[in-house]
């Protein structure tokens, strides 16, 4: 049975001022509910999310707010706030623990007591390390090799278990290499958005290991739309893949966004890193056959928008 509709619906979204929850916060207030978001601005910005009567904006560390009382009104809740990194999560594994693990935790439980409608979980593909087998289904075995990876597997385990214990409705959507706007300033951001600024900067693009890995690169705009689905039409304790089923390589990606560009500027090979998997890329068969979910955006056009805002938005500097 679908919960009710979002429409007029009171929703709150964690870590709603990045990159992929200030589009979720968007989508939400264009679908007719009020939105109150918690972020503590570590990555985040308020500039992402607009002026709007139906918006609150609390700054909030979910390892020490007291979350019953920020939670308790809601109907929905969307949990993308996260410290995301594979290279930083091995570099710093008790912050990445303590914001993924103990902040999820924390939620999940004022959700359970707040009785919310809906609880959806941002989980990753990373929790299923060096795929076994190609596309990569929700069954396939879960090997994280990261901290990060870890974390997100330990934090999507509590919820789902949290169905069970608590009579959380939770779900959790496991997200492939999300790319759009806004781009994020870190060291740690996609390697699209990598690429864009070292393009605007006429930098050769690094390539670590051979290239020939490969990802599937989902716009944010689907990723949004598996949020709304899910919220509307998922039953408790799902799992969700969302990605859009198609293979690019980290070469070929270079190649791209020179072509999309107009520029060459080449590439330099670096060794291998460790904490990243060599191939991944989506089986959403699942998610397309239960909740009607269908990509809407391809990587070429995607990379067309993201580098305008380079080019025009002055970001030849940034990063």
């Amino acid at each position: 049975m679908s919960s009710p509709p979002i429409r007029d619906a009171r929703c709150l979204v964690t870590g709603g001022a990045g990159f992929i929850g200030s589009n979720l916060v968007r989508a939400l207030l264009a679908e007719g509910a009020s939105v109150t978001v918690l972020d503590d601005l570590s990555t985040g910005s308020r500039s992402h999310l607009p002026e709007d009567p139906r918006l609150t904006f609390v700054a909030a560390d979910l390892r020490h707010e007291p979350l019953a009382e920020r939670v308790r009104g809601h109907h929905y809740v969307f949990h993308l706030a996260a410290q995301v990194g594979n290279l930083k999560s091995i570099l710093a594994p008790e912050a990445d623990a303590t914001a993924n693990v103990v902040g999820t935790v924390r939620l999940l439980h004022a959700c359970a007591e707040a009785g919310v409608r809906k609880l959806v979980y941002s989980s990753s593909s990373a929790i299923f390390g060096e795929a076994r087998s190609l596309p990569i289904a929700e069954d396939h075995p879960q090997d994280p090799a990261s901290f990060y990876a870890l974390s997100k597997l330990t934090g999507e385990r509590y919820a789902l278990l949290a169905r069970a214990l608590w009579g959380l409705p939770a779900v959790a959507l496991r997200y492939f290499n999300v790319f759009g706007l806004p781009m994020e300033d870190s060291e740690y951001t996609g390697v699209i958005s990598i690429f864009l600024r070292r393009l605007a900067r006429r930098e050769p693009l690094i390539v670590y290991g051979d290239g020939e890995q490969f990802r599937d690169f989902v716009h944010v705009e689907d990723v949004v739309q598996a949020n709304l689905l899910a919220a509307a039409g998922a039953e408790p304790g799902a799992v969700y893949n969302v990605g859009t089923g198609v293979r690019t390589s980290v070469r070929d990606l270079a190649e791209a966004v020179q072509r999309v560009a107009g520029l060459r500027v080449g590439v330099r090979h670096e060794p291998a890193r460790s904490g990243e998997v060599a191939q991944s890329v989506a089986d959403v068969t699942r998610i397309r056959a239960e909740l009607g979910y269908r990509p809407r955006r391809d990587l070429e056009s995607g990379l067309a928008e993201l580098w305008r805002e380079v080019r025009d938005g002055g970001a030849e500097t940034a990063g």
